[in-house]
């Protein structure tokens, strides 16, 4: 195997480590538990990252704060 294969993989299985054990977020609103992984809703969260609430509807930027 190469090097390049072997580091692509190891880096992979980190991405998925971190956001798979890094804490749950909550909607600052209503304190609903946030998806893991999100899906963005518009083309500015696929862009800049960020989520909306499912359940009060309000635009979080990627750190779960609320976006103006």
């Amino acid at each position: 195997m190469s090097p390049a294969l072997v580091g692509g993989i190891a880096g992979g299985v980190a991405v998925l480590l971190i956001g798979l054990l890094s804490p749950a977020r909550k909607c600052p609103d209503c304190g609903t538990a946030l998806p893991k992984f999100r899906t963005p809703g518009n083309a500015k969260q696929a862009m800049l990252g960020g989520w909306t609430c499912p359940k009060c509807g309000i635009e979080l930027d990627r750190k779960g704060r609320k976006r103006r």
